[in-house]
């Protein structure tokens, strides 16, 4: 078997480490991608430990999937072979705040593989995974740098928390604040990539960001008026009741048939903060959530016509609360359970940007 998934409760880091060796005593992983709850400590070290010559990759979580279940205060782990990925080059990136350059970075992962020409002439088996630590709130500059460094396409979530721990990304037995961990997959017989943001559009009118705070994620006019009055009036709600529409009424910049969700949160300082920021001059439509279940299981088997190896669903936290509100855990994670997958509750996704309120899912052929 090329990829083996596990769900693990463990006393502790240790005990997690422990009964992931004894589960995989037969397996011997090339690459170990983990979401652990944060009411764990160190469960990077403790699993390098476990397992010396793997590659190990992760985030902390609110809660966490594997295969068909759901659970919070457990530790998924998707342990890759080399018969699914031939090889992986890890690389951190430390305070994101700071905007860095990404050049550097991505000029010795694409020459670790023998150079971006390797890269450009199998394409359809490299594939890029991002994982963000969230507080440094600097995903949407650091995708858009991302992009202009490398034709990669790179998928991922950024780091989410339980009641208790903290918000922390983890790669060669260490654990990182402030900081984007960057893996590059050559898989062996190719992956896909999809996003499903379960959000259909609401209204056709088109508003125009012409006040924001991009660093800030804070949004102030829409045709420069305040945005709250116009989003009030497209919902044709009264202004005092637009923090109850947030969440089922999302914003979207569409693009063709594609959209990529951005949720308001608060009512701050004079505008609306958002989940993912939107630069000046971006056009948006208001959107409306559907049904979850539906929208993924058709995502799902338009892509996934045979058995992959395995899934990674980076699903947005929003998306949990609302299937954990309409009682809808099971059949959304039966889905799920047709194959050997994994995944989190995010605090925002990476796909060709930093998006929210969507799933976006890495199949592993």
């Amino acid at each position: 078997m090329a990829i083996k998934t596990l769900s693990i409760k463990g006393t502790d880091s240790r005990d997690v480490a422990r009964q992931a060796r004894e589960a995989l005593a037969e397996f011997q992983p090339k690459l170990l991608l983990f979401f652990a709850s944060s009411t764990y400590e160190s469960p990077e070290a403790a699993l390098k430990e476990a397992f010396p010559g793997t590659e190990i990759i992760g985030s902390s979580s609110h809660s966490e999937y594997c295969n068909d279940g759901y659970t919070s205060g457990s530790v998924s782990i998707m342990a890759m072979d080399a018969g699914s990925v031939e090889d992986v080059c890890v690389r951190v990136v430390e305070n994101i705040g700071a905007e860095p350059d990404l050049r550097d970075v991505l000029d010795g992962m694409h020459g670790y593989f023998g150079g971006v020409e390797e890269i450009l002439a199998n394409y359809e088996r490299y594939v890029g995974v991002v994982l963000f630590e969230s507080s440094a709130k600097a995903e949407e500059i650091f995708m858009d740098r991302l992009g202009t460094v490398t034709d990669l396409l790179f998928v991922g979530g950024s780091s989410s928390t339980a009641d208790a721990g903290q918000s922390l990304v983890y790669a060669n037995g260490r654990s990182y604040s402030g900081a984007a961990v960057l893996a590059i997959l050559k898989t062996v017989n190719g992956y896909d990539v999809l996003k499903t943001q379960s959000a259909h559009i609401f209204s056709e009118r088109k508003l125009e960001v012409t006040k924001s705070d991009l660093r800030s994620r804070i949004l102030y006019e829409f045709d420069h008026r305040p945005c709250g009055e116009v989003y009030a009036e497209v919902l044709g709600i009264g202004q005092d009741e637009i923090q109850n529409y947030f969440v089922c009424n999302p914003l979207g910049v569409v693009a063709g048939e594609e959209i990529f969700v951005r949720t308001f949160n608060q009512i701050q300082d004079g505008g609306i903060t958002l989940h993912c920021g939107l630069p000046e001059g971006t056009e948006i439509n208001v959107l409306k959530i559907g049904n979850i279940v539906d929208d993924t299981k058709k995502a799902l088997d338009e892509a996934i016509r045979t058995p992959p190896a395995g899934v990674i669903n980076f699903n947005c936290l929003y998306r949990t609360l609302e299937i954990l509100n309409e009682d809808q855990v099971e059949p959304y994670c039966a889905l799920f359970g047709r194959y050997p997958s994994i995944g989190f509750s995010t605090n925002g996704e990476a796909y060709l940007g930093h998006i929210n309120e969507t799933s976006t899912i890495l199949v592993i052929k």
